[in-house]
């Protein structure tokens, strides 16, 4: 990375004003949603229920391996969670109502723990899609499905915490869990929605027109900030002209640049670039126009083929398929060629476009 490149890790050891002086801003944010990827332990009684824990509590040399060892950056979690410890600013926060469930019956992968930032100010994180194929499902069934079962879990979960803590609201998350946050926004009780001050979505994938249409018939309108990097790939996905999102410089490229911590940070906000880079132009432009004609039907027979590949290898987690590619790939390949010819014709171009996007030195 450049060397004077400053992420979000660095953004917490240099302000250490406590949230009582300086109100949450969108890096704190990804901060958080960044935190809600630790798989805390079952030993961690009090941040699965309402009482919390504050985040030092984290700094255990015997929890830091279960926390963050399936993360895409196991160390840079670890640095994260290092400077969260030691900054005056986030160390008491309190996490509570940590929840991680995931269904493979119902293709549900939800994860959510909240955060209380002062007495009268809570905000509550969704965890983005994690490495399991089952998490990945769902993500593609929101191409068809008007509600996911992690929106409607999400949903219930949010509600649920507005209603045991006072005060202001914020919520947001990374990939997946940027969805969930507009999701629960413009879908929760008008009362709540009077105390949500903002909707984060960091890299977020979008709704389709037929979940926008349903939406917006609710005429509820709500305050979003979304950000993505200049080589989104999912906070493009299923884009259909929600709220302009501001462009992050990244310090990686192509699909790295989805990691929160290559997004590159200046004082107190992102570094912002004034347009996108070839990846989120090529989904805008293809797959998204596709996905936006077809049917529901065809839709969900596109998303069932690239499920019926993905899982050709036998495997439950994404790291597997690629650490065990010699086998993964081979029959990924014979399962891809297995599928009707009009099928396998729009996921050749389609997919196969987007893997030159994916490549290293891609924009």
């Amino acid at each position: 990375m450049p060397e004077a490149f400053k992420n979000i890790i660095d953004y917490v050891w240099s302000h250490p004003e406590p949230f009582s002086e300086r109100q949450l801003c969108r890096v704190d944010s990804l901060v958080l949603s960044q935190l809600s990827y630790f798989q805390l332990p079952s030993v961690a009684v009090a941040a699965w229920g309402w009482q919390g824990i504050p985040i030092h509590d984290l700094w255990r040399s015997d929890w830091l391996d279960e926390m963050t060892d399936h993360m895409y950056d196991p160390p840079g979690a670890r640095r994260l969670a290092a400077a969260l410890a030691a900054s005056p600013r986030f160390r008491d926060v309190r996490i509570f109502g940590y929840v991680m469930q995931l269904d493979q019956q119902t293709q549900m992968q939800f994860s959510a723990m909240s955060f209380g930032l002062t007495p009268d100010e809570t905000y509550v994180a969704f965890r983005g899609t994690d490495n399991t194929v089952v998490g990945w499902k769902e993500n593609l069934n929101m191409a068809f499905q008007v509600q996911v079962p992690s929106q409607a879990q999400a949903l219930r979960y949010f509600e649920r915490v507005a209603n045991r803590v006072p005060g202001r609201l914020w919520v947001g998350g990374h990939s997946k869990g940027g969805n969930l946050a507009i999701y629960v926004g413009m879908t929760c009780q008008p009362e709540i929605r009077k105390r949500l001050a903002c909707c984060f979505s960091h890299d977020g994938p979008g709704f389709t027109s037929t979940m926008l249409a349903e939406l917006d018939s609710r005429g509820e309108e709500v305050a979003v900030d979304k950000t993505v990097p200049k080589s989104s790939i999912f906070g493009m996905l299923f884009e259909q002209g929600e709220q302009g999102a501001d462009v992050v410089r990244s310090a990686s490229s192509g699909f790295a640049q989805h990691d929160p911590l290559s997004w590159e940070v200046d004082g107190c906000d992102f570094v912002i670039v004034d347009r996108l880079g070839r990846t989120a132009a090529y989904l805008d432009n293809s797959l998204n126009a596709w996905i936006d004609q077809a049917t529901l039907a065809e839709r969900q027979r596109f998303v069932e083929a690239v499920f019926s590949i993905m899982t050709a290898g036998d495997k439950k987690y994404t790291h597997e398929i690629r650490t065990d590619w010699r086998t993964t790939v081979p029959r990924m390949a014979r399962a891809a060629m297995d599928l009707e010819p009009e099928m396998r014709d729009v996921m050749v171009g389609e997919l196969l476009g987007l893997l030159k996007e994916l490549a290293p030195g891609g924009e």
